[in-house]
């Protein structure tokens, strides 16, 4: 394994990648080293070393400091490629912006990455680790909570902030410099629920909605069952004979004779209430719809 040399660096590479995987192949060619021999003097694998200078990802930046000691190169220089070639993979196409430069809350957002990035880029549960408990034991900077800020999904408030960049070892100086930029954008922002405080109560029961909602609602399905009907031959176009009254005309012959009525049949039809006129649902809609709205 160890004789086995690398392959070219991929195409698809990007370039930032491809810059710092180039200069680690230049700085093992330099040493004269086999990946057997950097490998034991950097104290990693020797599959990790080789993945590390395949160009297929970011390797960790301990791996690439690693390889740059056992290489003889300074491990600053190569860091800086390290951090382009990370930013280019997480933030792509996205600059870097300094503290008076942050107009939005989503590029402080972009800045706390970046800042991540700048430490090391350290898992979200290292973070929590090292940003510690409060004078009440409770965890300054939860893994799951800092996972919705950095993904833009909840606003970072200024204490979370505060224990991240205390986290990262940032100069007291900067974190001054940035406070003042998260107060500049999040000073309107709606406060989260106090730590232990109870959720609101939630309802299963939808919420009330007026006539006028209701009938702006109906109208439309009204509407477009009767289309869905008229072409589909479920709803008959009345004809002339109809519209004027004449439907007989157009009937076939009743198959039935009509019933007799005596005397006293026709006084109990008679007193019998009046049929109420078919009304247009659509028309009831449209009112209801106009008395809602006032002019």
């Amino acid at each position: 394994m160890a004789g086995r040399p690398l392959i070219p660096i991929p195409a698809s590479t990007p370039p930032e990648l491809r810059t710092l995987v180039q200069r680690l192949r230049n700085a093992k060619d330099a040493s004269g080293k086999t990946f057997e021999a950097l490998a034991k003097d950097s104290g990693v694998s020797e599959s990790v070393v080789r993945r590390a200078l395949a160009g297929k990802g970011v390797p960790l930046l301990e791996t690439v400091e690693a390889i740059t000691r056992a290489c003889g190169r300074k491990e600053y220089d190569m860091a800086r490629s390290w951090y382009a070639a990370k930013a280019e993979e997480v933030l792509p196409g996205t600059r870097k912006l300094g503290p008076k430069m942050v107009t939005s809350r989503a590029e402080l957002v972009d800045s706390m990455i970046f800042m991540r990035i700048e430490g090391g880029y350290p898992p979200l549960h290292q973070l929590e680790k090292d940003a510690g408990s409060d004078e009440k034991g409770r965890t300054r900077v939860p893994h799951s909570t800092l996972h919705l800020v950095l993904h833009g999904q909840i606003p970072p408030t200024e204490k979370l902030f505060t224990a991240f960049m205390e986290a990262l070892s940032m100069p007291a100086a900067h974190r001054r410099h940035w406070l003042d930029a998260h107060r500049r954008l999040f000073a309107d922002a709606p406060a989260r629920r106090a730590w232990g405080q109870p959720p609101p109560p939630m309802s299963d029961e939808p919420p009330a909605i007026t006539s006028c909602e209701a009938a702006e609602r109906a109208l439309p399905r009204l509407e477009q069952d009767e289309t869905v009907k008229r072409k589909t031959g479920q709803l008959k176009e009345p004809d002339d004979y109809e519209l004027l009254g004449l439907s007989y005309l157009n009937s076939p012959a009743p198959d039935f004779l009509w019933p007799e009525y005596d005397e006293e049949g026709l006084a109990e039809a008679a007193a019998q209430p009046p049929a109420q006129e078919d009304v247009d649902l659509r028309e009831k809609l449209r009112a209801i719809i106009d008395r809602s709205n006032p002019a």
